[in-house]
């Protein structure tokens, strides 16, 4: 590490509180809480930075990570150049700190936004997987709570309204997924119910009625 990284590492935890710091292909990392908020790079402290954040760092002189100079092999988004004297003077710290908690807060929310698309992910069902959560976005249902609306039956007759092919094994994984069961795990009585509600769906549908029970 350079002086200057010691010194703005030890600036950032005594204004933070624990910073931790990793080697990277492009730099030294910057982790607050497992939050990688910003990069070392070449005597610099870049800060990452979105949206109002992003405009903010604009407006005091902040240079995006790919527009000063770096080689393009090595561009990161969204991380911008702090000017110097930001750092280096103590006058700016309230500042400086306002806006490394704002992207520590958008990283946060980035991640459970993150955590929370994938627990709506079809795939993550019992029954399901990739192969089923690609068929169902075709027509439209693209989440669990999606699914749950549109229902086993309507979801079946969906995908075979758009002329795709599907067997009968779609409708009984997805009647299950929603009862959080493998098909295997289907009482007689859920099976009787599901046989009679897709089957009365697609006579109204004109298409034939399935022939296969689990």
């Amino acid at each position: 590490m350079s002086i200057y990284t010691i010194d703005l590492h030890q600036k950032l935890t005594e204004l933070l509180g624990e910073v931790k710091s990793q080697k990277l292909f492009s730099g030294i990392g910057i982790f607050y809480n497992n939050h990688m908020f910003g990069i070392y790079k070449k005597g610099g402290f870049y800060l990452r930075a979105k949206d109002n954040l992003a405009r903010e760092v604009e407006k005091i002189g902040g240079i995006r990570w790919d527009c000063d100079g770096i080689p393009s092999n090595l561009r990161i988004r969204d991380y911008y150049l702090i000017p110097s004297y930001y750092v280096s003077d103590d006058t700016k710290n309230p500042l400086l700190v306002k806006m490394i908690k704002e992207s520590l807060r958008q990283i946060e929310a980035e991640k459970l936004a993150e955590a929370l698309e994938r627990a709506e992910r079809i795939r993550h069902l019992p029954n399901m997987s990739l192969k089923y959560e690609r068929l169902l976005a075709k027509v439209g249902i693209c989440t669990i709570s999606q699914l749950r609306e549109v229902g086993a039956s309507d979801a079946y007759l969906r995908v075979k309204s758009q002329g795709l092919f599907v067997t009968s094994h779609l409708f009984w994984k997805t009647y299950a997924a929603l009862k959080n069961k493998f098909v295997e795990l289907l009482t007689e009585s859920e099976k009787d119910a599901g046989f009679k509600e897709v089957n009365e769906k697609l006579a109204a549908a004109n298409f034939r009625a399935l022939k296969y029970r689990p």
